[in-house]
C-alpha cells in the first residue's frame, strides 16, 4: 500500500470518529481516549483497551458506516471489559460470543450491521460463550467457521432488523485478510514478524476485542509487570460513565446501552469505585478543537482533545450523631480527600451535623485535613445541613451526605444539585432505609 493510501486510510478513520462525536458521542468519546494506529497485522479493526489499531487496507475498501460500527463494537466491549475477561477461554469463540453480545446494543444505538450479522439480545458475554458450540480440534484457527453461532431462544438475528440490513454490501467483509502484506506496510504499521501476537480474528467483521496488555506484541500473563486488572476495568468504569454523563449532557444517550452498562458495572464495583466515578462525573468534560489531541498527530489523525473543566464547590456532609463508626469515617475522609487533590475543586465545604450544625469548615482542595475531629454525637436530622447550605447561598456542585440512615426526617423537596448519601449502615439494619431522593452508595459491612 502506498503512502498516499495509508494516509488516505488515516484520514478516513480520523474522520469517523469526528462523526461519531457530533452523532454517537458516547462511543466517540471512548475512541478518543484511546492513540489510534494502522497495524497491517490486524484483520480489521480492534481494541485492547489501551488503543485502537486498524488495517490501512480494510478501512480503505470499507464504509464509513462499516468502520464507525467496528470502532463502535470495539469501545463498547472495553467498556463491558471484555478485553480483561477472557481469562483460558477459547480466543476465537470469546471474539464471536463478544460479538454477539455487542451487536444488539449497537442496533438499538442506531449503527449500521452488516446483513449477515447476528445479535443475542439480553445475555453476558460469559453466558454467550457458554451456549455456543466447542471449537473443533482439528478444525481452522477458532474463527467464524468453528464457531458458527446457533439462535439460541430469545436471540435476535440482526439480519431481520430493519437497520442491520441497511448495512452496505460492499464492506469489508469482501475483503481478503489473508493477503499478502508489503513490507513497508507492516513497518508502518509497527509490527514485528516475531512478536509472537496471536492471530487476528474477527468473525463477523465488526472489530476485534484483544486481551488487555496484548499491545505492542506483549502478553499481560507472562509479563514481568503483570497488568493490574481491577486498575483497568475501574478506568473503564470512570470513562463509561464520563462519556454516558457527556452524552446525556447532549441529549444522545443510548438508553440500551445505558441499561446495560449500569446493570454490567453496579453490583462489581466497591464503594470507593462508585464515590471516585460519582465525584469525578461532576466534574463537566467537553471536546476542544483549540488544541488538537496529540496521542493521534503521529497517525496523522486530526481530532479535538477532551478537557475537563473544573470542578465547583463539593459539599461534605458528616453525621455525626453518637452512632458514627470513627474507622468508617477515616476511611470515608481518606477516599474523599484523595478525589478532591485529583480533581480539584474549587472550594470543599464540610459541615458536621447532628440534629443541628455543629461545625462547618470551608477548605481549598489541597488543604484538606488528614483527620476530622468528631462534633456532635446527639441525634439526627437530615434537614439542618442543606438549609444551612441554603442560608449560604451555596450550589455545589455535588454533595456527600456520610450518614448511618437512621432518620427519616428529610427535607421537604430534594435540592436542585446532585446529593449521594454514603451508607454505612449494616446491610442487615431494620432502621436503615433507601432515601427519597438523590445517589444511594453503601459502603457498610
Amino acid at each position: 500500500m502506498s503512502r498516499r493510501a495509508r494516509e488516505e486510510s488515516a484520514r478516513r478513520v480520523s474522520d469517523c470518529v469526528t462523526t461519531l462525536l457530533q452523532d454517537q458521542p458516547f462511543f466517540g468519546s471512548l475512541a478518543l481516549r484511546l492513540p489510534i494506529r494502522p497495524d497491517a497485522a490486524r484483520e480489521t479493526l480492534a481494541s485492547d483497551g489501551h488503543e485502537i489499531r486498524y488495517s490501512p487496507e480494510w478501512v480503505a475498501d470499507t464504509s464509513a458506516d462499516h468502520v464507525k460500527t467496528a470502532i463502535g463494537r470495539v469501545v463498547l466491549a472495553c467498556a463491558l471489559k471484555h478485553h480483561t475477561r477472557r481469562g483460558e477461554r477459547d480466543p476465537g469463540r470469546w471474539q464471536t460470543a463478544s460479538q454477539l453480545v455487542t451487536h444488539g446494543l449497537l442496533r438499538d444505538a442506531g449503527f449500521k450491521l452488516p446483513p449477515e450479522a447476528e445479535a443475542w439480545d439480553g445475555i453476558s458475554v460469559e453466558q454467550a460463550y457458554d451456549r455456543l458450540p466447542e471449537p473443533q480440534q482439528d478444525g481452522g484457527d477458532g474463527g467464524a467457521e468453528d464457531n458458527a453461532p446457533p439462535s439460541p431462544g430469545g436471540g435476535t438475528d440482526g439480519a431481520d432488523d430493519p437497520q442491520a440490513a441497511a448495512g452496505d454490501d460492499d464492506s469489508g467483509g469482501d475483503t481478503d485478510p489473508s493477503g499478502d502484506v508489503d513490507r513497508q506496510d507492516r513497518d508502518n504499521a509497527g509490527e514485528d514478524d516475531a512478536t509472537g501476537e496471536a492471530p487476528s480474528v474477527d468473525p463477523a467483521g465488526t472489530g476485534e476485542i484483544m486481551d488487555a496488555g496484548a499491545r505492542n506484541g506483549g502478553d499481560a500473563m507472562s509479563s514481568d509487570a503483570p497488568m493490574d486488572v481491577n486498575a483497568e476495568e475501574q478506568a473503564w468504569d470512570e470513562a463509561m460513565h464520563q462519556a454516558l454523563n457527556l452524552a446525556k449532557a447532549q441529549g444522545l444517550a443510548p438508553g440500551a446501552v445505558e441499561e446495560t452498562i449500569r446493570d454490567a458495572h453496579r453490583s462489581a464495583l466497591d464503594w470507593r469505585s462508585l464515590l471516585r466515578r460519582y465525584m469525578t462525573d461532576a466534574a463537566p468534560r467537553d471536546y476542544s478543537w483549540s488544541v488538537p489531541n496529540r496521542r493521534f498527530i503521529d497517525s496523522g489523525l486530526y481530532l479535538p482533545s477532551m478537557r475537563t473543566e473544573g470542578m465547583g464547590t463539593l459539599a461534605v456532609i458528616i453525621d455525626t450523631s453518637g452512632s458514627v463508626d470513627t474507622d468508617v469515617l477515616a476511611a470515608f475522609w481518606s477516599e474523599v480527600r484523595e478525589v478532591a487533590a485529583e480533581i480539584e475543586p474549587e472550594r470543599v465545604i464540610v459541615f458536621q451535623v447532628d440534629a443541628a450544625v455543629q461545625d462547618e469548615q470551608d477548605y481549598a482542595p489541597g488543604e484538606l485535613p488528614e483527620r476530622i475531629a468528631v462534633k456532635g454525637r446527639w441525634g439526627t436530622d437530615f434537614r439542618p445541613g442543606f438549609a444551612r447550605l441554603a442560608e449560604r447561598g451555596e450550589q455545589p456542585a455535588c454533595c456527600l451526605y456520610f450518614t448511618v440512615m437512621d432518620c427519616d426526617s428529610y427535607p421537604e423537596t430534594a435540592p436542585a444539585f446532585p446529593v449521594a448519601w454514603i451508607d454505612w449502615s449494616p446491610r442487615d439494619a431494620s432502621w436503615a432505609q433507601p432515601p427519597p431522593w438523590g445517589e444511594h452508595i453503601r459502603i457498610g459491612d
